[in-house]
């Protein structure tokens, strides 16, 4: 498999370069060529994410590198105005990843465990946030884009980067479960912790980042203090309509359900960037709407989206790799590094000190923060978000981001699996399936 997926990429590549010798340099042509770039990531995204299996590494991981190999800043053959285009695939993607996020959370079956699981949530976060809140502060005041601005907004800036890396990734924590068939305190509580702090980071970087738009005006209108409670209200409302939309398909129809879902929140990303709607939390709450308010339940719609999901977050990881500034990262990577380290440490502090408080089990409590280490979907969603909304600094800023992501994403998981295996909690030992690190779902 892993040879046959090397092939397959030499020979798109191959075809793709020669494709693109056939117009001259400078001479414009009709369209961008975005059906091309389209086609060429799909492809090499998905035999990429084959070699990646085999390597024991998630997925996610090789759609960046895709994106990134092939950008503009490394081979060339994505153009920016094929980029440009593509752009269409990110609110979708973005709702997507949020949506079946809110599909895994049943409150129901959590209440037992509600107390340990809300405190390590928010001591977690809290720790996480604020240390890297004073990282990226201190950051400000090395970087030449940012060194001349004023305390209100290096604040500003300080908290959206460090709401964005304080993120987590069920995609990478399910896909570990899943492969090694685990079963324990362990794996339910970091699958649960994980869902419930995603989804408080949604809302806080709702609010973070409209705070931010408040201090740095955009002439798109980004939107600041005065709109944030329609923007976050409005969002939550067309959730939860889409959400009804979607239970009321599948109740009466049933059939093509993951496409359905897939158009759904496809209309409801291009006309919430019409009505300046919140994509991630519009998906956050259609998916918890479906799970613990419907009879249809998550479960059934996000195994229905699993065939659409995977070429959709292909091409959306795949063009976020492509829009990092490779250049600027090697002058960054010091503080993406720095910034992974920090938030390992903030997130194992916050752990370990709820777990004090609520009187954990000695070693679920020592292994528990592994399972928080890694990152992937929604974390790599808001860092896209801070490159579009936040420019010019939102482009350095979110190359740092998303260089500390690739790490958690690297590390994180193989941490994890190690911890489940230690624990006794992995029930067979097996070649890597199909589910590991897959964006399946997602969070990543």
């Amino acid at each position: 498999m892993t040879t046959r997926a090397i092939l397959i990429i030499l020979i798109v590549g191959a075809l793709t370069y020669a494709t693109r010798t056939f117009v001259p340099k400078d001479v414009l042509v009709t369209g961008s060529g975005a059906a091309l770039a389209f086609g060429l990531l799909l492809i090499v995204a998905v035999q990429s994410a084959h070699i990646f299996e085999a390597l024991r590494l998630p997925h996610l991981t090789a759609y960046l590198l895709c994106g990134l190999a092939f950008g503009p800043e490394g081979m060339g053959f994505v153009s920016t105005l094929m980029l440009e285009d593509l752009a269409l695939v990110k609110g979708t993607a973005v709702g997507l990843i949020a949506f079946l996020a809110g599909c895994e959370l049943n409150v129901r079956k959590l209440r037992p465990k509600l107390r340990a699981i809300a405190v390590t949530s928010a001591l977690s976060i809290f720790f996480a946030v604020l240390l890297l809140f004073a990282l990226f502060y201190a950051i400000t005041f090395v970087l030449p884009i940012t060194a001349g601005f004023t305390t209100a907004q290096r604040l500003a800036v300080a908290l959206v980067c460090a709401n964005v890396l304080a993120a987590f990734s069920p995609a990478v924590v399910i896909g570990i479960i899943s492969e090694t068939k685990a079963s324990g305190p362990l794996s339910e509580m970091a699958m649960s912790i994980v869902i419930v702090a995603d989804l408080v980071i949604v809302v806080t970087y709702a609010l973070s980042s409209s705070v931010a738009h408040a201090i740095f005006p955009s002439p798109a209108g980004g939107g600041g203090v005065g709109t944030l409670v329609p923007h976050i209200f409005g969002s939550i409302v067309a959730g939860v309509i889409a959400g009804a939309i979607l239970a009321g398909y599948v109740s009466r129809i049933g059939r093509r359900s993951g496409l359905v879902t897939f158009a759904v929140l496809f209309i409801a990303a291009e006309a919430g960037a019409a009505l300046h709607l919140n994509p991630l939390l519009v998906g956050l709450a259609a998916g918890l709407f479906v799970e613990n308010v419907t009879p249809v339940g998550g479960e059934r719609l996000a195994h229905a989206a699993a065939p659409v999901a995977m070429p959709t977050f292909a091409i959306f990881f795949a063009v976020i790799g492509a829009e990092v500034h490779l250049h600027a990262f090697l002058h960054v990577a010091p503080f993406a590094l720095a910034a992974a380290a920090v938030r390992a440490l903030g997130i194992w502090s916050g752990a370990r000190t709820a777990a004090w408080s609520v009187g954990m089990d000695r070693e679920l409590a020592r292994r528990l923060p592994f399972g928080l280490f890694p990152q992937a979907g929604v974390a790599i969603a808001l860092a896209a978000l801070v490159l579009n909304d936040f420019q010019p600094w939102g482009s350095v800023l979110g190359t740092v981001l998303l260089g500390s992501i690739v790490v958690n994403e690297l590390v994180g998981p193989v941490l994890f699996r190690i911890a489940i295996v230690r624990a006794g909690e992995a029930t067979v030992e097996r070649e890597p399936s199909h589910d590991h690190g897959t964006p399946n779902p997602p969070s990543p």
